[in-house]
């Protein structure tokens, strides 16, 4: 099982954010889950929630279908990537999935992050939906534990935040998803992205945990605004309980 997030900062780089725990019914390993597409037109990250093998076969094809299209100096590949991709999730849900007697289990989701070395270019960020290419403005989560990811994300996520205060808040998700979910864990991968295809940096997972003793205790937050102190109660309320 897999969590993959991608936060945009303010300054449109993307942050792109897996856990590290591979599993199956006898034992779980940590792993690197985020796959790195380098190219002479740009870079993309990719990470993938599903079957593994499926997903091997998925990383190898999108590889090799971007090197080519990124060797075609008539065809950029900042107007072409979208195309590219969807062909090969088409051709993965073609040859892996779709009518199979379990079709239902099979199915794959990407979120995929890509930067072009062209002028004023921020990267671009999507998620799958099945064989769509599916683009986000702002973030986007994927696999198990997404709907947790998205409620914490949709509260504490603004369009102004800085590469560090993003770093932070995915610490936090997964850090609160990982105690929640099965199969989330063993630590996180970040990678971000920057503009222009540029730039990529690496937060070492071993790091992580220094990040997440920054962030407060949800339980303790909590608390303390449940406390007599901010929590103001409606006369009407309490003028109906003296009755």
């Amino acid at each position: 099982m897999t969590l993959i997030v991608g936060l945009r900062c303010g300054d449109g780089s993307v942050l792109m954010c897996s856990d590290r725990e591979e599993s199956d019914q006898v034992a779980k390993r940590s792993v690197d889950k985020l796959f790195r597409i380098r190219l002479k037109q740009g870079m993309f990250l990719v990470g993938g929630a599903g079957r593994s093998s499926i997903l091997a076969n998925a990383f190898m094809r999108l590889e090799a279908a971007l090197k080519a299209a990124d060797e075609k100096e008539d065809n950029p590949l900042l107007d072409s990537h979208r195309d590219v991709i969807e062909t090969v999730l088409y051709q993965i849900y073609e040859s892996y999935i779709w009518g199979r007697h379990d079709e239902n289990e099979r199915g794959v989701q990407l979120v995929v992050a890509g930067a072009f070395r062209a002028p004023q270019s921020a990267p671009f960020l999507y998620v799958t939906d099945g064989d769509v290419l599916y683009p986000q403005q702002l973030y986007a989560c994927a696999g198990s534990g997404q709907d947790l990811a998205y409620y914490f994300v949709d509260k504490l996520f603004h369009q102004h935040l800085s590469r560090e205060v993003a770093a932070l808040l995915a610490a936090f998700v997964f850090r609160e998803v990982s105690g929640s979910v099965g199969g989330v864990g063993l630590g996180m991968d970040m990678f971000l992205l920057g503009p222009e295809g540029q730039s990529l940096y690496s937060i070492p997972h071993q790091k992580v945990p220094e990040l997440e003793k920054a962030v407060p205790d949800l339980g303790d937050t909590i608390a303390n605004a449940w406390n007599g102190d901010n929590i103001v109660i409606p006369t009407w309320l309490t003028d109906l309980f003296k009755k």
